[in-house]
């Protein structure tokens, strides 16, 4: 959701002139180097640190010892970056303002007046010389989708200098500058910020590289450390590979064995290992008395890279789009236990509203849309009442000041995300509800009863009690006559198609790069239940299920079972009328024989899916309200020929 940095010349200008300017400059004010995993109630000198007081909350703390927590507001700019020609945006300088002094002073004014005590990311220089707290974002490793394998190249911390350089060249105003983050939503997954695709990870990404690349180099040493030979990494990743030439991204975006995905776990944490030791380590010995605020995920970041940020940050630091005004606390436990007992830090936020005074379709962006500015208000003082009760989280952003153009930003988003509208007028509701909130933040935070979580949530089992139904035949032909379908789903670059012969079906599929195919089969019409969605049917009383298929030795694929109000995790609510809780389920990873072969799975080996469905379901599988089953392939695997011959509920 981050605006596009205006500063796109990191690591561009001279390696030689930027390092004159850190030795001028920076340099000879560095005191030495603080631990990277320094405990957080250690406070550099002169500087902002963080405690933890006798009731067991924590705080950020001021150069003169006073407590705060930040609540903050992000991108405060007075001119929106590389505005689309004949688009009406946010511009109040000249058009509500005569000069940026006069914006500067009334921006400063909505943030006091409203109990707002930070600058949050991206915004103005000039707002940061005043007596408002100020945070930086210093995209350490600069903007490239690779850079989180900056670690794995030689002479990243000469990088870092650089960057950083630059960054305290447009912000020289610092002395309320608390703390600063490393980057914004990296593409940790290794295909992007966000999204698990198991077979396409940092791994993956760094085998994608030039030969030449160090990172690549390196993720190829990695694994020969992991593997005595090629020949031992293709009987562990079950698919042959002649030699350590033939370790190409494409052979590894089709292997889909266990083995595979622990060396891409392992792989991902030797990355963010070496970027967050390098990043943290130069940035604590040129910026003594600032706090490491983390690097912003988006929402989830992999497990080994929450670890490794929480080893050598102050903060854990993430953006947060819930649909409804509450916090998700198993994703808090999970960031405070993996992270190593850091506090934490919401840096967006934000709902958007139907009713807004700058025209925004909202059709672009995160989060979720409401009807009006009342509920934005309300949403709002829900939201941050429930988050600053937990004694860990430390600290609230939300996205963003003024709105997006209701004909698109740079990027195409086009939300209703300001405190402002684009003619500089405030949504008087919501900062009404924001004032009142901001104000009572610490007293509720010093109040609150919420205790600090000691151990992960733990995933529930899935259940899986088929009734007894012996009016019922003794198997179910989902492709006979079905209620509707079949129907395909597959990514932007796969390819996929239904051919009908005479005894089965023909599918010709080709998975792409991204996170694959598949195709969906709903249940028969004979048993077509009420209430709930026009496919719902009722199919109790079966306890596995037959595919009679013809799949290639080399594919691998997921069986999906969904239930009837199935949709994306985040959604606001879910269809439940038929009596289910709208959950998923999965038998992963299963083998194409390579000849025609009756695959059998058993119901009660279910996993629940984590990618799709309601994540706060009871886990138990409401055969009596289902949509239906999928076959689904995972991207990277290339072209097939499947033949469906027949695929069956059974007892």
């Amino acid at each position: 959701m981050a605006p596009f940095n205006q500063n796109r010349t990191f690591c561009v200008l001279s390696r030689h002139r930027l390092f004159g300017v850190l030795v001028c400059g920076l340099f000879l004010l560095c005191c030495a180097v603080v631990e990277a995993n320094s405990q957080p109630d250690k406070k550099p000198a002169g500087g902002f640190s963080i405690k933890k007081d006798a009731a067991g909350k924590y705080w950020f703390v001021d150069p003169q010892g006073n407590p705060f927590l930040s609540i903050g507001i992000n991108n405060i700019i007075a001119k929106p970056f590389r505005p689309k020609p004949d688009t009406r945006y946010y511009d109040p300088v000249p058009n509500q303002f005569a000069s940026l002094d006069g914006w500067k002073q009334d921006v400063l004014k909505i943030l006091q007046q409203n109990g707002f005590n930070t600058i949050g990311a991206w915004s103005d220089a000039p707002l940061y010389d005043g007596t408002v707290y100020g945070t930086v974002c210093l995209y350490v490793a600069g903007y490239a989708d690779d850079r989180c394998l900056e670690g794995l190249r030689p002479g990243f911390e000469d990088r870092i200098r650089e960057n950083i350089a630059l960054m305290l060249d447009r912000y020289p105003d610092s002395a309320r500058t608390f703390g600063v983050f490393l980057d914004n939503e990296m593409p940790w997954f290794g295909h992007g910020a966000w999204g698990d695709i198991s077979n396409y990870t940092l791994l993956e990404k760094a085998l994608s590289l030039p030969d030449k690349d160090p990172a690549k180099q390196s993720a190829v040493d990695f694994l020969k450390q992991r593997h005595d030979s090629a020949e031992t990494l293709s009987k562990a990743w079950g698919k042959p590979l002649a030699s350590w030439q033939g370790l190409t991204f494409d052979y590894a975006r089709s292997c889909i064995s266990r083995q595979a995905s622990d060396d891409r776990q392992a792989f991902v944490e030797y990355a963010a290992q070496a970027f967050y030791k390098t990043a943290a380590a130069t940035v604590r010995q040129l910026l003594p008395g600032k706090l490491i605020l983390g690097t912003r995920f988006a929402a989830y970041a992999p497990e080994p890279v929450i670890r490794a940020c929480g080893r050598y940050c102050d903060v854990i630091s993430f953006n947060d789009y819930q649909p409804l005004p509450s916090t998700d606390p198993d994703m808090l436990a999970r960031y405070w236990i993996w992270g190593g007992g850091k506090p934490l830090m919401v840096t967006e936020f934000s709902w958007r509203a139907q009713e807004n005074t700058s025209g925004n379709p909202n059709t672009g962006g995160a989060g979720a849309v409401v009807k009006t500015q009342a509920q934005r208000a309300e949403n709002y003082r829900q939201y941050v009442r429930d988050l600053l009760s937990y004694p860990m989280v430390i600290g609230a952003h939300w996205f963003e000041f003024a709105d997006q153009s209701p004909q698109g930003r740079f990027d195409g988003e086009n939300s209703n995300y300001g405190i402002v509208d684009i003619h500089h007028q405030p949504y008087t509701e919501l900062l009404a509800a924001m004032k009142q909130t901001n104000a009572e933040a610490k007293k509720l935070h010093a109040q609150s009863a919420h205790q600090i979580p000691e151990s992960l949530p733990r995933p529930k089992a899935v259940v899986f009690q088929p009734s007894q139904r012996p009016d019922r035949p003794p198997f179910i032909e989902l492709l006979n006559s079905p209620i509707k379908g079949p129907e395909l789903f597959l990514a932007p670059d796969a390819k996929m198609e239904i051919k009908k012969e005479s005894n089965f079906l023909e599918i010709p599929i080709d998975t792409g790069n991204q996170w694959g195919c598949g195709v969906f089969f709903f249940g028969p019409d004979v048993f077509k239940s009420s209430p709930g969605t026009d496919y719902v049917t009722n199919m109790d009383g079966y306890s596995a299920m037959e595919l009679d298929a013809a799949i290639g030795k080399e594919t691998v694929f997921d069986v999906f079972l969904d239930e009837a109000g199935i949709g994306a995790p985040n959604a606001v609510s879910y269809d439940t009328s038929a009596g289910d809780d709208a959950e998923g389920f999965l038998i992963p990873a299963n083998q194409g024989a390579g000849t025609r072969f009756v695959y059998r799975f058993e119901l009660k080996n279910l996993q629940a899916r984590n990618d799709w469905g309601n994540q706060k379901g009871l886990r138990k599988v409401d055969m009596h309200a289902m949509k239906g089953v999928s076959l689904f392939f995972h991207g990277g695997q290339g072209q097939d020929t499947i033949r469906i011959y027949s695929l069956k509920l059974v007892r």
